[in-house]
């Protein structure tokens, strides 16, 4: 989510999701919330600050749960170059659909983005959004070859056809998500139907995709080649993102290190 210029739209808006307990990366987050762990000194959570920070979204919202007055008080001490940052406690965690609707009052906006808090990054966001917004789609998710967490059929127009690992039409892809996608400002008035406070996100697109809705649409990324992207949910990828930075001296500024 580096970006050389910022996107030119002054009221879009943004929402890091935060609020996980971070059980992968026991024992460290029995005292410090996932978010706030720290990768070479820096925490995931001022990693994706300063690169929306570039960005310049007109609100930036924030959930949390899990040791949630430390996440709070990280915010107020980080807020600058924000023109509005929300923080959402949640009483009871809300899974990440549930999380989204829950903050619906301050994303209503042209479109939104969400960012889940423990990926790190330097896709653009520029190219995806122009697609979303030509497109007209409900959802934009941005996709990409990582067999390790491919779980998203695409078909050869860019449509979501399901989600689950397996492929239903040999004619189509199975791809992973980054963790970032673009929402219209209607999905939030579906997602008010929904009867239950606390839902996952993919669970709620597979039943529009089973209603026959085709407006969920992808767009891939190159990171294999072009892009950073890392999943940093275990002790593994803690480690192995340490191991970058000292083999790519100029990944450092790009993921936000440095901002």
């Amino acid at each position: 989510m580096s970006e050389k210029r910022p996107l030119f739209y002054p009221e879009w808006r943004v929402m890091i999701l935060a609020a996980g307990f971070g059980t992968r990366l026991k024992p460290l987050t029995e005292f410090t919330p996932k978010p706030l762990i720290e990768v070479d000194g820096v925490a995931m959570l001022k990693l994706a600050l300063n690169r929306l920070r570039k960005l310049k979204p007109g609100t930036l919202v924030v959930n949390g749960h899990h040791l949630s007055p430390q996440i709070k008080n990280f915010l107020r001490e980080n807020n600058s170059g924000f023109r509005r940052l929300e923080y959402i406690f949640e009483p009871d965690i809300l899974d990440t659909g549930g999380g989204i609707r829950n903050a619906a009052r301050f994303l209503n906006g042209p479109f939104f983005v969400t960012v889940n808090a423990d990926i790190v990054s330097d896709i653009s966001l520029v190219r995806a959004v122009s697609q979303h917004l030509r497109r007209r789609s409900l959802v934009t998710m941005l996709l990409h070859k990582k067999p390790r967490y491919s779980q998203v059929e695409v078909d050869h127009q860019g449509c979501i056809r399901g989600f689950g690992g397996e492929l239903k039409d040999s004619a189509n892809q199975l791809l992973a998500y980054t963790g970032i996608q673009i929402c219209s400002p209607l999905l939030l008035k579906l997602m008010a139907r929904e009867k239950r406070a606390a839902f996952p996100l993919i669970s709620f697109y597979k039943r529009l995709l089973v209603a026959g809705r085709r407006d969920l649409k992808a767009h891939i990324v190159d990171t294999e080649n072009r892009f950073y992207w890392r999943d940093l949910g275990s002790h593994e990828d803690l480690t192995a993102i340490a191991d970058d930075l000292k083999r790519d001296k100029t990944l450092a500024c790009r993921l936000g290190f440095t901002g």
